[in-house]
């Protein structure tokens, strides 16, 4: 049945919780808002009972189970009917077995309630009510584990209870009595060692965590285990375990399957793994594990077989069945029957638990050297009875999880498979296919290796059915692959299930609790292969510590591959996910999840343009964030290009994800907080790219705001392409959206942008008319704070216009506002206004002084320098120490002028030819060949004089008009007046 929202869900826990019980109104108004109830509070649970209701109602004749009692309501419901009710009916038949002394009975009850708790109860419902209640629920269950692995400790159950416990002491790292008893299950299943490993791993933990140490009983406990206290092991029982004497010395069974005739690739893997079992301590296990497809099995099979020899006792080989469309994984006491008969143990008195057949076997084993392969595990409690316990036997398991349980317990070695390589992908088709083919079409090859992703399975399904028709050339066979079939899924699906790719994902995927399943579906949702935990916490809103477990659990299952913090997937499984998502979620679930990626990433890339310029606010209104999204850390400088340079591709899907799906304001948010670093790493094709979905995602919703900003980013693309008319046109299409919505500070923000471009183009009178603009509506929205923005250029228009001491006046300004909130570039152009200006009043001295501050500021932003800008910034800073050079010398320090200039004519020289080595030539190389002959003439003169500093100003230019077809030069664009000193 479909429970509603979960306001209503909730109400519906509350009666079902009840257990036939009458619930009062204001028990479930206490539920829903606690202390906040509105005042229609009881007309919202009337609405919320009827529809739940009309829910129930299956069209029978039978009654509603859900009806109105007093002033309440009653649900009268079968206890088996829901999961929580069959876990609370077997505990109490479990507690009236155990008052009649019937041990038996309350273990299988027990067993009943265990197996009917999956994940977290009530999960998504929201409330204190409903954590309180969640809470409760969780220490029930804690509680039932407990006490059946104390029932089954009591008949000798020594080894289920110990995988129980392990399990719940992962969970619970702080409960003592959990670790107690696992340390008693451990010590009387022989395993001593894990029993006090245990005591100190929890020891550790109480001290980091909580300050304390183990309690009394479990310290008690510790030092009888040390003592090897006898009284500690469970009285002897009926069921007796027969003599290793049973095993007949000429059994060697030989059950490994072949190998494959032609096995490519896994050399490290098969590398690791020799090495390992060759140094002391060799692990009694190893576990091979990888998502469904890799070649675990075939990986192990053919290490197995090469290792054989060294086990001259005999191989057995056993599939589990964890993950096949069975569901039903091979019980221990099943497989451990049919170990023992393979090694030719008699049946007759042969046990029937686990704990006495694991004896058994080990018996069996104990002076063997045998190798037993375990393919294709569930859990580490089916796996670990059936370890040998002889120190010359090796266990190698294969499981699409990494069986933490086993290895922790058990110091097994770990093997992971991941995707193949293109070099293995290619000799695996090559292998299959023949050499000759392959090398004919290396490009179809990579298309192939490209859609299976690399993944053997699918790589083999797809050799298969072109090796099938050997005439068929690859190209048509890739086209065949990605356009005959509705997707790639359906390519590479197969008759057998074994082979067939979309069943063995499913098993791994039906196996998932039903929040990692959710993640795993929505998961689909996220562009590209790689993610953070924080997206995939946005996408199921859950807090990031709940999220992180779910993102585990699929990690375990093998079905994510965690990496640096971050976690990816390969393409089919992404398919698989996406394919679920269609089939099991609604319209509107999709997109709430799809709202809350774009919320996501809208908060992150806001927070990295923030940390790229910490005092521009130059921003649009922020958008409502959906609930559940989590915020966003904050970042410097440095940071935020790392982050933008790792979401980059994601996020750009994501803007135009949004334009088509309905989201049109996220689309431009997402493109104006994009601009920042797409301008600063040079990214100018995407920068025009993201700006022109924006502008029509908003003109098709009639959204001015939105194509005033998209308008402020295509003019800044015109500028890089220096096509200035288009430029200011689309700056006065933004200042009119801006004015037709009254955003006065949006519109202010133009104007200063349209100032820059026109003081760069010499046209003043127009940039000065611009800050006139800009100015008044600052004044009118009572924003003059934020005028430091405009103090810079309009120095720097006062200086073009030869009003240098109006320039300098307005520089210090400038230098001391922006200076105070560490605002670079206008400090940069307020300080050059300062050295230009105080220059060509003759005052020299002045004019070394600001100079000398403007190249510390530039040295100190060299680290900070986009990729595109890297080779202007070099060369403006090259241009200002030439220009530093003339002015030391007309100030009279000779000598330093020329250290300066000779410095600066060096760095020209390995910038030019850096430039030059990689740029297209053919039509200029001899000019060039003439501008470096000329520095290094000019690098050649003994004793520089005035005309010597002018010849290197004029080389800088020179080169400059050779490399750029813009001109890099600096804005200033003037030389200095020619006043010579001497």
């Amino acid at each position: 049945m479909d429970a509603g929202s979960p306001q209503q869900r909730l109400t519906l826990a509350v009666l079902a919780l009840a257990r036939g019980r009458v619930v009062q109104v204001s028990e479930i108004i206490a539920a829903l808002w606690g202390d906040r109830a509105p005042q229609a509070a009881r007309g919202t649970v009337r609405t919320y009972v009827h529809r739940l209701r009309r829910a129930f109602d299956d069209g029978s004749d039978t009654r509603n189970p859900l009806r109105s009692a007093g002033n309440g309501y009653q649900l009268k419901i079968d206890d088996d009917a829901f999961d929580l009710g069959r876990f609370l009916t077997a505990r109490q038949a479990a507690a009236e077995a155990r008052a009649n002394e019937d041990t038996l009975g309350a273990v299988a009850q027990l067993r009943d309630a265990t197996s009917e708790w999956h994940g977290d109860a009530l999960a998504g419902l929201p409330g204190e009510w409903a954590e309180s209640e969640r809470h409760r629920l969780k220490r029930l269950s804690i509680q039932t584990i407990e006490t059946l692995a104390e029932l089954e400790l009591e008949l000798g159950h020594s080894t289920e209870a110990a995988e129980r416990l392990i399990a719940l002491a992962e969970a619970e790292p702080l409960r003592e009595r959990t670790h107690e008893l696992l340390m008693l299950a451990l010590y009387r299943a022989g395993r001593s060692a894990e029993a006090l490993t245990v005591f100190e791993r929890l020891r550790i933990t109480l001290r980091d965590e909580l300050g304390v140490d183990p309690g009394s009983s479990l310290r008690t406990l510790h030092q009888r285990i040390l003592n090897a206290d006898a009284a500690l092991l469970p009285a002897a029982r009926t069921e007796a375990t027969p003599p290793p004497a049973a095993l007949p010395a000429v059994i060697r069974p030989a059950q490994l399957p072949a190998s494959l005739p032609i096995f490519i690739g896994r050399r490290t893997e098969l590398d690791e793994l020799t090495t390992r079992l060759s140094t002391a301590p060799v692990p009694a296990a190893v576990v091979v594990h990888g998502t469904a497809g890799v070649g675990k099995t075939t990986f192990a099979v053919h290490w197995a077989n090469h290792v054989a020899p060294s086990y001259p006792d005999g191989q057995l080989y056993v599939n589990l069945r964890g993950f096949e469309a069975s569901g039903a994984a091979r019980k221990p006491e099943e497989v451990l029957s049919e170990l023992l008969d393979a090694l030719g143990v008699s049946k007759t008195n042969r046990p029937t638990s686990v704990d006495a057949l694991t004896a058994l076997y080990r018996s069996a084993m104990a002076d063997r050297r045998v190798l037993v392969l375990l393919d294709n595990a569930r859990t580490s409690t089916q796996v670990l009875p059936l370890l040998p316990g002889g120190q010359h036997c090796l266990a190698l398991i294969t499981s699409r999880v990494e069986l933490t349980g086993l290895v922790a317990t058990t110091g097994a070695h770990t093997i992971t498979l991941d995707l193949m390589d293109d070099q293995e992908s290619t000799e695996l088709i090559a292998a299959r296919l023949g050499a000759n083919r392959v090398a004919a079409e290396p490009g179809a090859v990579r298309e192939i290796a490209a859609t299976c992703a690399r993944l053997p399975l699918a790589l083999a399904v797809v050799c298969a059915r072109i090796a099938s028709n050997p005439r068929l050339p690859l190209s048509d066979a890739v086209h065949q692959l990605t356009h005959h079939a509705e997707n790639r899924l359906d390519a590479l699906g197969a008759a057998e299930p074994s082979m067939d790719l979309r069943s063995l994902l499913s098993w791994s995927y039906h196996a998932l609790t039903p929040q990692a399943a959710r993640l795993f579906r929505r998961l689909s949702l996220l562009p590209g292969t790689e993610f953070t935990p924080d997206a995939a916490a946005s996408l199921i809103a859950l807090p990031l510590r709940q999220a992180n477990k779910f993102m585990q659990e699929l990690t375990r299952a093998c079905l994510l591959m965690p990496h640096r913090g971050r976690y990816s997937w390969h393409d089919l499984l992404r398919d698989y996910a996406r394919e679920l998502l269609e089939e099991t979620e609604s319209a509107d679930e999709v997109r709430a999840a799809h709202h809350r990626l774009f919320d996501h990433y809208l908060l992150l890339t806001k927070a990295g343009t923030e940390g790229m310029d910490p005092h521009n606010e130059d921003q649009p209104p922020s958008i409502e964030i959906a609930e559940g999204v989590l915020e966003s850390r904050n970042f410097d400088e440095l940071s935020s290009v790392a982050m933008f340079n790792s979401a980059y591709d994601t996020v750009l899907t994501l803007i135009r994800r949004a334009a088509e799906t309905g989201f049109e304001q996220h689309a431009w948010h997402l493109t104006w907080y994009m601009r920042r670093y797409l301008d600063w790493a040079g990214r100018i094709d995407d920068l025009a790219t993201c700006n022109e979905i924006a502008l029509h995602a908003a003109q098709r919703v009639n959204d001015q705001r939105g194509a005033g900003y998209a308008y402020r980013g295509l003019a800044r693309v015109a500028w890089w392409y220096n096509d200035i008319d288009t430029c200011l046109r689309y700056m006065d299409s933004a200042a009119a959206e801006f004015a037709a919505v009254g955003d006065r500070l949006a519109e202010a923000y133009v104007h200063r942008q349209a100032v820059g471009v026109l003081a760069a183009v010499k046209q003043i009178d127009a940039a000065l008319d611009r800050i006139e603009r800009a100015r008044e509506l600052l004044r009118a929205e009572n924003r003059m704070d934020l005028e430091r923005g405009l103090l810079s250029v309009a120095a720097k228009c006062l200086f073009q216009q030869g009003r240098y001491e109006e320039a300098i006046e307005a520089g210090h300004v400038a230098r001391e506002r922006n200076q105070e909130v560490g605002l670079r570039d206008d400090l940069s152009t307020a300080l050059t206004v300062l050295a230009y200006a105080h220059a060509y009043l003759g005052d020299y001295t002045a004019a070394v002084q600001y100079m000398e501050q403007e190249l510390e500021l530039q040295r100190g932003s060299e680290e900070f320098t986009g990729p595109n800008y890297a080779a202007s910034r070099r060369g403006q800073l090259t241009n200002e120490m030439i220009l530093f050079g003339r002015m030391l010398f007309a100030a009279g320090e000779h000598e330093r002028a020329e250290q300066v200039q000779r410095e600066a004519l060096r760095r020209l020289r390995s910038e030019l030819t850096d430039a030059w080595s990689t740029a297209d030539l053919d039509g200029s190389r001899g000019d060039q060949h003439a501008v470096l002959a000329d520095l290094d003439a000019l690098l050649a003169v003994d004793q520089p004089d005035h005309d010597w500093h002018v010849a290197c100003e004029a080389i800088f230019h020179r080169a400059d008009e050779e490399t750029n077809s813009v001109g890099s030069r600096h804005w200033l664009d003037d030389e200095l007046p020619p006043k010579d000193p001497r």
